[in-house]
């Protein structure tokens, strides 16, 4: 992924509110982002919020 999208410090996958990454339409979930708190449960939560969000995304796109 080096180079793909933006790392921070650590290496790990910089991810916004929607899990999008710095590339346009690629989203990121789990332990890979820099989302703090490295748990089962909450990289589960993440995996939904990046599925509904490229969901959105690839909705929006398909109508402009």
């Amino acid at each position: 992924m080096n180079g793909l999208v933006k790392l921070d410090n650590f290496g790990y996958i910089i991810v916004d509110n929607n899990n999008m990454t710095s590339q346009q339409g690629i989203f990121a979930a789990g332990d890979v982002t820099n989302i703090p708190y490295k748990q089962i449960i909450i990289a589960a939560g993440g995996g939904a919020n990046a599925a509904i969000a490229a969901y959105d995304y690839i909705a929006k796109t398909n109508n402009e």
